[in-house]
């Protein structure tokens, strides 16, 4: 009986893996980066967690948290996990125009290339866009009126531009925004790969970071500005680099080292310290997590951890995660807020993040797998075409035959 159950909850296991794997239609999959986002999206979700439980505190619990222990230190720097974001966004978009002027891989098709983004991105987002103004008019008792120009302006990633800050609608936009404006420079920024000399192309690409780290530093006080692509365009910039080196040092002989495992171990616990620091993270986080990325796809025991299977899958359903995850946590914390709470933070905090975090990735996953992952199928407006049409005809046909008729 015991050998049967291990059997099925092993077939469960393998099931799981597959459905919630994400679908490459370029046949290029690599699967270190899937562990990068699930670090990302790790860290943003124990921050808005902790915002949630720091925000709710005083309803339940007498006494103050303490938010000086190295868990509450990390959750409340999480944000940054946008960044590792960029940095991925950048390497990703990159990859096949270095792979065409750096290794003699094929021509981008431009017109390909924007189609597949607005097919694989768009449909999710704007179905969560109109599901989360529902929940703002029905349950939190917003007005359709004063919410509309927002919803255009979410709906056509403008609201950082017109209204100098996030979407009341949905608030983790934002960053979404950014990306879309990086995306229509991408095939200018990637003329950067036509440089043919190796040292000068990296050169340039430093230079960029750094001046544009500057920039975020010194001239971007506008709100606008602020929440534009002009202060974030150093970590794309990172992804680039890490892209130029991937594709002329590493693809055609891709060695692992344990010293790049060495800087795993240490870097990683020192960039949360960094990140404590404001003036020290806006000029070397870019180039730390460039340093780290470099060793997520180089080091012999660290390639073995990003590429595990569960951290792939959960890094791999990591969009569906970052558009919803701050409602599941709202919806299930109500709940769960109170076990835990006389325990010492560190204790609490973990209990709510195994708790809350469990219904995060469950109920995210089914986001995924109903939603996203079937629009990672490059041919799905066709699919959903046949789909409809096939109903359509055999309504037609139901109805022709039918005694009523």
């Amino acid at each position: 009986m015991l050998p049967l159950v291990i059997k099925k909850i092993g077939h469960a296991h393998d099931w799981l893996l597959r459905n919630l794997a994400r679908e490459t239609t370029s046949g290029t999959f690599i699967p270190e980066m899937d562990g990068l986002r699930f670090v990302a999206i790790t860290l943003v979700v124990l921050f808005h967690l902790n915002g949630y439980l720091v925000a709710k505190w005083p309803q339940h619990h007498s006494g103050m948290l303490d938010q000086s222990g190295w868990l509450a230190q990390m959750a409340s720097v999480g944000f940054r996990g946008v960044e590792l974001f960029f940095v991925i966004s950048g390497f990703i978009l990159a990859l096949p125009f270095a792979t065409h002027r750096l290794a003699g891989g094929p021509v981008v098709n431009l017109r390909k290339y924007y189609l597949r983004r607005l097919t694989r991105l768009e449909p999710p987002y704007f179905v969560t866009v109109l599901v989360l103004l529902v929940i703002a008019v029905w349950a939190q008792g917003e007005t359709i009126t004063d919410l509309l120009p927002r919803l255009s302006a979410s709906l056509l990633y403008l609201h950082n531009v017109i209204y100098g800050h996030a979407s009341p609608i949905i608030g983790v936009a934002w960053s979404l925004e950014i990306e879309v404006q990086f995306y229509s420079l991408v095939p200018l920024l990637t003329l950067l790969f036509a440089v043919p000399r190796k040292g000068l192309r990296r050169s340039l690409l430093i230079a960029m970071i750094i001046a544009f780290s500057a920039a975020q530093n010194f001239f971007l006080r506008d709100a606008r500005m602020a929440l534009s692509i002009l202060a974030y365009m150093q970590y794309f910039l990172a992804g680039f680099l890490v892209a130029d080196l991937f594709v002329a040092d590493w693809k055609p002989d891709r060695r692992s080292g344990f010293y790049w495992d060495a800087i795993t171990l240490i870097g990683w616990p020192g960039l949360i310290a960094l990140l404590q620091s404001d003036q020290l993270t806006r000029w070397l986080f870019p180039f730390l997590i460039l340093l780290l990325y470099c060793a997520a796809l180089q080091g012999t025991l660290t390639r073995r951890c990003f590429s595990a299977p569960w951290i792939t899958a959960i890094g791999g359903m990591c969009y569906s995660i970052y558009l919803i995850h701050y409602e599941v946590i709202s919806v299930v914390g109500r709940f769960t807020k109170n076990l835990g709470a006389g325990q010492p933070f560190w204790m609490y905090f973990l209990l709510q993040f195994f708790l809350v975090g469990g219904a995060v990735v469950a109920v995210c996953g089914c986001y995924f797998l109903l939603l996203e992952k079937p629009c990672m199928r490059r041919d799905w407006p066709q699919r959903l075409h046949n789909y409809v049409r096939s109903l359509f005809y055999a309504g037609r046909r139901a109805a022709e035959v039918s005694p009523a008729a």
